[in-house]
């Protein structure tokens, strides 16, 4: 089987394609597939390490080697083939593009525009809520499949033992994000929040989750800045043979395997919106989701507005204004709460100070009962959708058999 798969940030990578693609070579172990890092604002710079890392045996196309085949230069790899490409991140515009010039069958997942509902001849769904709003863009029924959230597999596939039951568990897990702006700005936030949580719970103990896709060089930079004034972030010491982080007389461990071995036993979850969230939730993990706008002009956000605060005088002002009026207007910011549609995790949002968020999380860490009503209806939410990722390779391993027919007979 010959297949594409396009992707952009360490969410898609870790909660998409890592799924899909161990599902898929376990039917085809001699499948030819090569994934496409699409340039994006989400991106660490190491999507492609990553993957490599992942699964050897992979091709991996990189942004600037992508850049000039969409300019209409020759790229190794890139070439005319016989085969199928999976949308699993990034603008759609880029899978029609390479679809399009590769001559390939496209399938997406999760997304489509009413303008390419030609173009895919299957329509992968999350949920049959998800099923609806493709077809409602123009997707034709028999083409969509309800498979599942795939982040639900790539939690599930890497645990090496069962989590404690809901609402139980061990001391604290903080996720400051993976993006160079949230390392930089929100790891002395939630240095200060942790040295916080401390003062008020003393025996509480306190482990950082970092992303692999950080390198060691930006952590230390991230623990050693003081911070932005507004965030009244502190700085600390990073010390990563001993696993930990020291800040003002604390000590705090540090997690950054891919096993959710520490995320799976905490008792209690800090933070930010995005895939973290979801992986909380498969877990029935207790969470303190935290969006704090203190520094707008430094979140990546879709489209033009992403880079207006490089735009001299008017565009640091010009883009906290949009992204303000644009956080008054979303209800939810996790995706458990989006998915449940009602708050079933607790939100923390606008400008935060440290404090704000460690009395909020010592005062779960008081609720026993909240904690676990609230760790049982998350990890309801995603019990269904586990084999997603092989009711999605299923449905792909039979198309390519069926083509291959096709171009036998």
């Amino acid at each position: 089987m010959r297949l594409f798969v396009t992707t952009n940030g360490p969410g898609e990578v870790m909660g998409w394609v890592r799924p899909f693609l161990r599902a898929v070579y376990e039917r085809d172990p001699e499948a030819r597939v090569t994934a496409i890092v699409l340039p994006c604002a989400y991106a660490t710079g190491r999507e492609c390490e990553m993957l490599t890392q992942l699964f050897p045996a992979l091709r991996v196309i990189d942004p600037a080697s992508y850049g000039r085949f969409l300019l209409g230069r020759r790229v190794p790899g890139l070439e005319r083939t016989p085969g199928f490409l999976q949308y699993l991140g990034g603008d759609l515009f880029h899978a029609k593009t390479v679809a399009r010039r590769l001559g390939l069958h496209a399938l997406t997942y999760k997304f489509t525009k009413r303008s390419y509902v030609t173009l895919f001849q299957r329509f992968f769904a999350v949920d049959e809520a998800n099923a609806a709003q493709l077809r409602a863009m123009g997707a034709a029924p028999d083409r969509v499949r309800v498979v599942g959230n795939l982040v639900v597999d790539g939690v599930v596939g890497s645990l090496e033992a069962p989590p404690p039951p809901p609402g139980t568990g061990e001391g604290v897990a903080i996720m400051v994000g993976s993006r160079p702006y949230e390392l930089r700005f929100l790891m002395p936030f939630f240095l200060a929040v942790a040295r916080e949580l401390v003062r008020l719970r003393p025996q509480t103990a306190v482990t950082f989750l970092i992303s692999p896709f950080n390198t060691e060089e930006e952590v230390h930079a991230a623990v050693g800045w003081r911070s932005d004034p507004v965030f009244h972030g502190l700085a600390g010491r990073y010390l990563p043979a001993e696993h930990a982080i020291e800040v003002e007389g604390c000590r705090f461990g540090v997690d950054r395997s891919e096993t959710y071995a520490v995320l799976a036993r905490s008792r209690l979850v800090v933070t930010i919106p995005g895939t973290k969230c979801l992986e909380a939730a498969i877990l029935g993990r207790a969470m303190l989701v935290v969006v704090p706008t203190n520094r707008l002009d430094e979140i990546a956000v879709n489209g033009p507005a992403a880079y207006l605060h490089r735009v001299p005088l008017v565009g640091v002002p010009l883009k906290r204004w949009l992204l303000r009026r644009l956080e008054k207007r979303i209800r939810f910011f996790a995706q458990p709460n989006i998915d449940a549609g009602r708050e079933i995790v607790p939100e923390v949002r606008g400008i935060l100070h440290p404090h704000d968020v460690a009395a909020r999380a010592a005062a779960l860490l008081d609720d026993a009962h909240a904690c676990r009503i609230m760790a049982e209806s998350a990890a309801a939410l995603y019990a269904s959708h586990v084999g997603a990722a092989g009711r999605m390779a299923d449905e792909i391993v039979m198309l390519a058999r069926r083509d291959r027919a096709r171009l036998a007979g």
